[in-house]
């Protein structure tokens, strides 16, 4: 079972609280402590050598962002007569990504608006609630279904089960990992409510045919959520630069949602997402309104409550910082060193790229256990991340890749991490158990390990 010690690795340095200290702390020592935490574990990703996670990596684009969220951290969005400031925050920050995802092709004949999330998972789940609503008010399904690919995330299945929908899984191609066509065409029922697709998917990083599931949307009347967490904000400004991305925004007529993450490649504060919509009609449909409380009359836009304001603030902050010519040219150098990571890839015969990617990839091996690969490849500093089903690793690049010198680290540690996996030390790669695929028999074991690392990350190390 998970070593507590892993997730908590300064007890035997710092103090730890079991229970609520009888006297404060100097502000000045706590901030020091917070300080020479902070410092290490940045130390990690400023490399280079880590997939994803840090999608800015620019320790004064945080400081600025830090600056701004201070002035409205005490805030609370939720009470706008004593910060009327949120509104316009939260209004230009989706008005500024529905002009990115082409928003205007949707008017006259609907009003395309958003909300603002605590991340990726709150804008799908929330997407999700809305098409639930929508097919109950408006069809009268009462068990509605979400047809959704293998590849899609995680968040969508975990939106089913919080909110009692039907989910239909279709198959992916094994080759392109994009969502079969025909599934989706043949599972479509008068119980469906909406179907997705990722543009793009977080395993892989290949775009579903977006604009073949908006033809099936339109012609069988149900909604199409665009998943673009992780893509949404990088990959309109791929297309302008040229790169091979198909359109997926509100350009195809039959999308009706979109969601996409600021924290990404939006470059804004962890803890903030978009969700947009074609029509507001869609959006208020996770309007709640309780008329009759003894506390007043209470409404929320959203599935939350009370935020800080200060995330508005420093995203919008960010946005409006960097303009359309920074995020394409932060674009175009994560595109540049993606592909050369992958020619890197591609050099090696026993190696293969799966699918069609851009800036996020997965690779495979035929000839031998990928994760041979990955073994080497940690104790040369890199953290990718593992897939599985088929067993794979992958590499999301972000700005930390664009550093000078990382590609050229990356060629040579790949080079010598091949000729490890063809004559490994052992049969069994170690990150194997970690990240790849298991015996049937083995799922109840690592359901047991996963729900004690859960446990295990939101507790202290016993005395």
């Amino acid at each position: 079972m998970a070593n507590k010690s892993s997730f908590y690795p300064y007890a035997d340095r710092y103090p730890v609280n079991r229970r609520m200290p009888d006297k404060g702390r100097p502000r000045a020592e706590v901030l020091a402590e917070l300080r020479q935490m902070s410092e290490e574990e940045d130390g990690f990703w400023r490399t280079g050598r880590v997939s994803g996670t840090m999608y800015c990596g620019d320790l004064e684009h945080y400081a600025y962002m830090t600056e701004a969220f201070g002035m409205y951290s005490h805030v609370n969005a939720l009470q706008r007569d004593i910060c009327p400031s949120a509104t316009r925050f939260e209004g230009e920050i989706l008005a500024m990504t529905l002009d990115m995802l082409h928003a205007d092709a949707a008017r006259p004949d609907s009003e395309p608006v958003g909300s603002v999330t605590s991340g990726g998972t709150e804008s799908i789940l929330t997407a999700i609630l809305a098409y639930r609503e929508q097919a109950r008010e408006e069809r009268g399904i009462a068990n509605p279904q979400v047809i959704l690919p293998e590849t899609g995330h995680s968040a969508f299945r975990k939106a089913c089960h919080l909110f009692g929908l039907e989910e239909v899984v279709a198959p992916v191609d094994p080759k392109t990992t994009q969502v079969d066509l025909d599934f989706v065409r043949d599972n479509i029922n008068d119980r469906t409510a909406v179907i997705v697709g990722s543009a793009c998917n977080y395993g892989y990083g290949t775009i579903d045919p977006i604009e073949e599931l908006s033809g099936l949307a339109l012609d069988r009347g149900v909604g199409l959520h665009v998943d673009g967490c992780l893509g949404g904000f990088i990959l309109p400004w791929g297309e302008e630069l040229g790169f091979p991305i198909s359109p997926f925004d509100f350009r195809l007529p039959g999308v009706t949602s979109i969601s996409a993450d600021t924290h990404k490649y939006g470059y804004g504060p962890k803890g903030s997402s978009t969700l947009s919509y074609r029509d507001k009609k869609l959006r208020q449909h996770v309007y709640f309104m309780n008329q009759e409380w003894s506390g007043g009359k209470y409404f929320s836009p959203g599935m939350a409550g009370s935020r800080s304001g200060g995330m508005l603030a420093a995203t919008w902050a960010s946005m409006v910082h960097l303009g359309r010519e920074g995020y394409l040219r932060y674009a175009k150098k994560i595109f540049d060193t993606s592909y050369a990571m992958q020619d890197a890839v591609l050099s090696h015969s026993e190696l293969e790229i799966i699918g069609k990617p851009t800036f996020c990839f997965s690779f495979n091996s035929p000839e031998f256990n990928i994760y041979h690969i990955n073994d080497f490849m940690r104790l040369r500093g890199w953290r990718f991340n593992g897939q599985q089903f088929p067993d794979a690793i992958h590499m999301c690049t972000t700005r930390p890749q664009t550093q000078d010198g990382v590609v050229e680290a990356f060629v040579t540690d790949l080079a010598e991490a091949v000729a490890y996996a063809k004559n490994p030390p052992q049969p069994e790669a170690k990150s194997q158990s970690i990240y790849g695929s298991l015996p049937p028999e083995a799922q109840g074991f690592v359901h047991d390990v996963l729900i004690d690392m859960m446990d295990a990350q939101q507790a202290v190390p016993e005395d």
